[in-house]
């Protein structure tokens, strides 16, 4: 087991961590809404989505980023969904009335099916997780050789650095839940559907030739 390749991993997944796009927004506004539960589902449905790209990025690379380019058209189909959503987080931005006579657990919660499946959509909509990905297995993978064992050992520990990353999240802003009134509640919901439309209008202009790829590649320190 390779040490460099260890760090390396963590290094990318504490990076891509950070990145602030859509998911990161509906992870936050999930946990606040609805609770740890349904946000970590979410977050599985994401991690899905960041399998398969990671999967058809690293087995066709280049000519994934061919059909990209010449099929430019996805990436506005990618952004009409991120509006759309966005535009659904602001409309159903009311908090229901709470009634107390009514037993918590008899509520119906959405199942775990429907929020896998959010997740995996909302982060597959986005052309720039593949594009990343792309950019991942050509230049930080196949650019500095890792090769084997190391190559799956690499992406676990990404996926894995991500996916703790996105726990810690998740219960921190379940927990300012607790500090919340409903009409603190609202307003987190418009500026994330805002934040969202914002994303999706800033697809459109993004040109996928353009993603910058310095950072990607500073990664591992080299």
């Amino acid at each position: 087991m390779d040490f460099q390749t260890i760090k390396s991993g963590i290094l990318l997944g504490l990076f891509l961590s950070v990145l602030i796009g859509p998911v990161f927004f509906v992870l936050i506004e999930t946990s606040i809404r609805r609770g740890m539960r349904d946000a970590i589902f979410v977050d599985v449905g994401v991690l899905l989505a960041d399998v398969l790209y990671l999967f058809l990025a690293y087995f066709s690379a280049e000519r994934i980023m061919v059909w990209l380019e010449k099929y430019e058209f996805l990436k506005f189909v990618g952004a009409g969904v991120i509006i759309v959503y966005g535009l659904y987080t602001i409309i159903s931005k009311k908090s229901p009335q709470v009634n107390q006579n009514i037993d918590l657990k008899q509520l119906k919660r959405p199942n775990a099916f429907g929020l896998i499946s959010k997740g995996i959509a909302l982060n597959a909509m986005n052309p720039a997780v593949l594009a990343y990905w792309l950019f991942v297995c050509t230049y930080q993978v196949k650019g500095h050789n890792i090769q084997g064992v190391n190559v799956v050992i690499f992406f676990v520990i990404c996926l894995g650095t991500m996916f703790l990353i996105d726990l810690l999240k998740i219960y921190f802003a379940s927990k300012l839940k607790k500090k919340l009134t409903p009409k603190n509640i609202a307003t987190v919901s418009v500026v994330v559907g805002a934040i969202l439309i914002f994303i999706g209008i800033g697809l459109c202009f993004q040109d996928i030739q353009d993603i910058e790829i310095t950072d990607v590649e500073m990664i591992d320190g080299n």
